[in-house]
């Protein structure tokens, strides 16, 4: 449950609407629109959880386009420079360095996610958001030893707090009749830039559609071809 917390910032923060034709999201074939939750510990420690989790409610991320969907969630099987400097992309006897396992494909579906009347997302990337929020948290942003502004390199930063404290001052922000003045974050994915959406749980969300990931997606293709990663 949301509860208001914080002074309203004197400048209104920029915000983006949800794209009306919906977004993308590479999910578990058992729960294509699960949450991401996080425990108080977990969004203690900076490495942790996902970028804009929020500790006492759920997040679904999703990105604009299926491009995006795929250089988000394969990310995490890109090889390491050192790995590559002593393997190479081909090692004898072993999965060839940057295999992705048949099993994550087949785990996994295509869904198109609409938000039905959504509030505005709070726009995380425009300027004039982070000067208006770096003044609104300076405190919060102190507690962490942050001496620089808020600025674009924080939010993609690999500390975590700072999203998270951005996040949880969106999640927590009312109107005066007590019902939540956003729906969550729009942000850009800072593999490359595309489009992406944090949508915090009490959105009603439908799928409106469903497909198998396949090996001929085109979008999966550059992405493979980008990350040096073998699809099986």
């Amino acid at each position: 449950m949301r509860n208001e917390e914080g002074a309203e910032p004197e400048a209104q923060v920029a915000c983006r609407q949800f794209p009306v034709k919906g977004a993308i999201r590479i999910a578990r074939r058992d729960s294509p629109l699960a949450l991401s939750w996080i425990s108080v510990a977990d969004a203690e420690m900076p490495f942790s959880g996902n970028r804009y989790d929020v500790p006492g409610g759920g997040i679904l991320y999703c990105a604009t386009n299926l491009e995006g969907c795929y250089a988000e969630t394969l990310a995490r099987y890109r090889p390491s420079p050192g790995v590559i400097a002593a393997l190479g992309l081909h090692a004898d006897g072993y999965m060839n360095v940057g295999s992705v396992p048949a099993d994550w494909r087949l785990r996994r579906v295509k869904t198109r996610v609409l938000c039905q009347e959504p509030l505005p997302f709070v726009d995380v990337e425009n300027p004039r958001t982070l000067a208006t929020l770096g003044e609104v948290l300076a405190k919060d942003l102190a507690a962490l030893d942050i001496e620089q502004p808020l600025d674009v390199s924080l939010m993609r930063g690999r500390n975590r707090h700072v999203p998270r404290l951005v996040s949880r001052w969106a999640y927590v922000q009312q109107n005066e009749d007590g019902t939540p003045r956003y729906s969550g974050i729009r942000y850009e994915s800072k593999l490359g830039g595309w489009e992406c959406w944090a949508i915090f749980d009490g959105t009603p969300l439908t799928q409106a559609e469903q497909a198998a990931v396949s090996l001929e997606d085109p979008e999966l293709v550059t992405i493979a071809s980008m990350y040096k990663l073998t699809i099986h």
